[in-house]
């Protein structure tokens, strides 16, 4: 495939978490050129609020599969104290293929470089809360590799300046910033860093600026997509819930051939049984009691792009079979239809429950498995690759705090280590509901973790569970219901895999094993406890 496709995106909250009832939509998404000749123009003025594509707190992540380790995508540190400005400077900087940690103060960037290194730094010479001369001095002792940008206003003395070019500032720049300036020198810093690498250039071939996270696991998932976006394989997406396995769907098809087409998204779980098999295939008129004219099914709607199936678990058994004859052939059979129509449609899929499980509990089929793990991609879940968790909740805060209308700074070191600290069982969605609430209750300053533990959410009826059970009520317990609770939590909290489950409870998986059928919490099973509803 050759030249840029379409952009690819992930974990945007634009449509994060929603989309659960069936419906049709055409995906589109800003490529990078429209980016830069889009709203904000040339030059960007101090202070002025910049169009909300650069509000979009924006990655770029994707590397070479085989080569994920050996070249990590560069990391940049932008340093100013005005929101607006931050969030402008750093769209820039992403869209040359940083990863872009932002801060407003020295003390915020002094505490985010000790977390990783950068290979570019942009900061204010001076601020309220930015002491640049300091700042630069205090990064290149600590990370001599690190580039720093320095940008000036037209106050600065020009003392301040030379003071700057001695502490080791790679360049200068002077406010009002023009784009293409920055562009220049940040390539002339690509440069001096090894800009060639294989990473970056398969980064200028796909769109990858609002994924977020740079970890080893995800750069290896989003290898891998880029390389099966071009083809069209069935993809089989699994993870558990609130990871994103529907935007990285969305992803795969916008940086498809297919991306200028439909597509198609479908929860499983969300339709009933009886309707589903005549929302994916259609029906002629008459073939039941109210058919009174011909209705086209989700194939045929799809027809030329893609069509998504969300909990496809859900699927109904016999609905599994005419899914597999099209996989099969591209033939399907709408309700009361005696000749078989076709349609070109790629499908993609995704679940968040054990698909081998349900194979041998004979509720999915095993050649329909085999037909669409063509191409399986796992999500992990946010635990596993925790030093994704600063920058998604910063492009989180940022995106928030310009939708409410909240002049919320960002992070305190506190707030960084709280957040780290957690497990984060609801993943990417657990963390940005974590961050509105903040956001709301914020009174301006940076967020700390009393904001928060504010409102933090709890199991009904209980402690949560990672904080204990020490103390015995005087009236009692129900032993049965706190051994079914203690069970089902952890099931949940290891996505149920049940080996994983069973060393944490301190269990064999056969004793678990025997534990989950006597309390009915066979996955899908049971959803009287709450935090086994989806």
């Amino acid at each position: 495939m050759s030249g840029k496709v379409k952009p690819m995106s992930l974990w945007s909250s634009a449509g994060f978490g929603r989309g659960s009832q069936a419906q049709t939509h055409d995906v589109g998404r800003i490529s990078q050129g429209e980016l830069h000749t889009s709203g904000c123009g040339p030059k960007h003025r101090p202070g002025a609020t910049p169009p909300a594509d650069l509000l979009r707190r924006r990655n770029d992540t994707a590397h070479l599969h085989e080569h994920a380790d050996a070249f990590a995508q560069p990391a940049a540190l932008v340093v100013c104290s005005d929101l607006a400005d931050r969030a402008t400077y750093a769209a820039w900087v992403r869209s040359e293929g940083f990863m872009v940690v932002e801060a407003s103060s020295s003390s915020e960037a002094l505490a985010y470089q000790r977390q990783r290194s950068f290979s570019l730094a942009v900061c204010e010479l001076t601020s309220p809360h930015v002491d640049g001369i300091q700042l630069i001095r205090a990064m290149r002792a600590t990370s001599p590799g690190t580039k720093v940008l320095t940008l000036l206003s037209g106050n600065d003395p020009a003392q301040a300046k030379v003071a700057a070019l001695q502490a080791g500032s790679a360049g200068l720049l002077l406010k009002p910033l023009d784009q293409q300036a920055i562009h220049r020198h940040i390539r002339r810093i690509k440069g001096v860093l090894g800009g060639d690498q294989p990473g970056l250039e398969l980064r200028r071939r796909y769109d990858f600026s609002r994924i977020i996270g740079d970890s080893p696991l995800m750069l290896s998932v989003l290898a891998l997509a880029a390389r099966v976006a071009a083809h069209n394989s069935p993809v089989l997406i699994t993870g558990e819930s609130g990871t994103g396995k529907e935007l990285l769907a969305n992803a795969i098809h916008d940086n498809s051939a297919r991306a200028d087409r439909r597509m198609v998204s479908v929860n499983c779980a969300a339709i009933p049984e009886p309707l589903l098999e005549s929302e994916l295939f259609g029906y002629r008129r008459g073939a039941f009691t109210g058919a009174v004219k011909d209705k086209p099914g989700l194939l045929t709607v799809a027809d030329g792009g893609t069509l998504f199936l969300d909990e496809v678990t859900e699927l109904p058994f016999a609905t599994q079979a005419k899914l597999l004859r099209f996989l099969q052939d591209g033939q399907y059979f709408p309700l009361g239809a005696v000749r078989p129509h076709t349609a070109d449609v790629r499908i993609l899929a995704a679940t968040n429950a054990s698909l081998i499980d349900r194979i041998a509990n004979r509720t999915f089929r095993r050649d329909l498995y085999y037909r669409l793990a063509v191409f399986p991609l796992n999500i992990p879940p946010l635990r596993e690759h925790p030093q994704d968790i600063v920058p998604l909740a910063q492009h989180f805060l940022v995106q928030l705090a310009s939708e409410f209308g909240r002049n919320v700074p960002g992070l305190s070191r506190e707030a960084v280590s709280y957040l780290t600290a957690q497990s984060w069982c609801g993943n990417v969605r657990e963390l940005r509901n974590a961050i509105e609430r903040a956001v709301i209750i914020s009174n301006g300053n940076l967020l700390t973790s009393a904001d928060f533990r504010a409102l933090e959410p709890g199991i009904e009826n209980g402690d949560r569970l990672d904080r204990g059970l020490g103390v015995l009520p005087e009236e009692g317990i129900d032993l049965t219901e706190l051994n079914r609770t203690l069970i089902a939590a952890a099931l949940v909290r290891k996505g149920f895999n049940v080996s994983a489950a069973a060393r944490l409870l301190g269990i064999t998986r056969p004793a678990l094993r025997h534990r989950m059928r006597k309390y009915g919490l066979a996955r899908g099973e049971n959803r009287s406890l709450p935090f086994l509803r989806e």
